[in-house]
Parts: C-alpha cells; sequence; structure tokens
C-alpha cells in the first residue's frame, strides 16, 4: 500500500464510492498535533478503509496525504464507528476550473450545473459523489496510529507540514 498525495487519493476514494454510493461512513478527528483533521472512509459491507490526513495549507489551499488502510472492515472497527454520533452526509467535489468556466461561459447557470453534479449528469466542470454518513471522534481526539501503514502516513505528513512550515503556530 502506497501514500498517496490527497488529490490522488481523493480520485480512487470518487472512483470506489462509485461503485456503492450512498451506503460509505466516515469518522473525522483532529490529527495528533492538532495542525489537521483526520479522516477514515469506509465501506462497512464491502471494505476498503481509506485514511486521508490533510491541513490548510493556506486560506485558499488544503494539502495533504492518504492511503488504503485495508481491504475490508473488521467487526471490532464496526462496533467503535456505531459509538460515535451521526454528523451528517459524506460526499467529495472535484471541480475541473476549466471545463466549468466553459460551461459557464456557454450561459449554462451555475446552480443548474451544480444540480446536474449531485443527479450525476453529463460533466460540466462539476463531479459530485455521494458516498453516505459523517461521524466525529468524541470529544475530538485524534484517531487511533495502529497499522504499519498508519504509522507510515504519519511520518509522510510530518514531513510534509515541516517541508511548508506548518510544524510551528505562526509557521
Amino acid at each position: 500500500m502506497t501514500i498517496k498525495s490527497l488529490h490522488e487519493i481523493l480520485k480512487e476514494i470518487m472512483k470506489e464510492g462509485r461503485k456503492s454510493s450512498g451506503e460509505w461512513k466516515a469518522l473525522f478527528g483532529p490529527t495528533p498535533d492538532r495542525f489537521g483533521s483526520d479522516l477514515l472512509i469506509f465501506h462497512p459491507i464491502e471494505g476498503p478503509i481509506y485514511q486521508v490526513r490533510a491541513y490548510e495549507k493556506n486560506p485558499f489551499q488544503i494539502d495533504g496525504l492518504g492511503t488504503r488502510l485495508s481491504q475490508q472492515v473488521d467487526k471490532d472497527f464496526l462496533n467503535m464507528i456505531e459509538k460515535q454520533r451521526n454528523q451528517g452526509s459524506l460526499g467529495i467535489v472535484d471541480l475541473n476550473y476549466k471545463i466549468l468556466g466553459k460551461a459557464l461561459q456557454e450561459g449554462l447557470k451555475l446552480d443548474r450545473i451544480f444540480l446536474d453534479a449531485l443527479l450525476g449528469k453529463k460533466d460540466q466542470g462539476i463531479d459530485y459523489v455521494n458516498l453516505g454518513n459523517s461521524f466525529k471522534t468524541r470529544n475530538q481526539k485524534p484517531i487511533p496510529t495502529i497499522t504499519e501503514e498508519q504509522k507510515k502516513l504519519d511520518r509522510e505528513y510530518k514531513r510534509l507540514i515541516q517541508r511548508d512550515g506548518k510544524s510551528t503556530m505562526y509557521g
């Protein structure tokens, strides 16, 4: 299993999500250093489990990494998730500014383009996958690091935030 960029891992999750949309779940929590957010995205019946770790690089850009942790979900993991409080729906939006700009220049209204994306109709620059429900960790505790793949993700994430000067409050 490999560590991928935020863009690459979200594209992979969208591809998997199209196979069985609406049944996916996610667990949100802060990173152990509290500079970013951790996200576990999984399908409770078919698997897989992904972990995405991201931070706000600046007010206009989010950066991060992710990996597939497992091909399937075990019962202990599902029991842990069921104890969390349901927070809302989970979806991923991917914007292609060139296609969106062209559609807007052709006179299409943004609300119509977005509605078409929600309904899974033609690609006009907005791609959307509704995956399912999201949860927050209780008391906003970090998601535990258990597997070797998570430890590898943690090391790569620390390198990324240090490279961008985000390892201190005033970076």
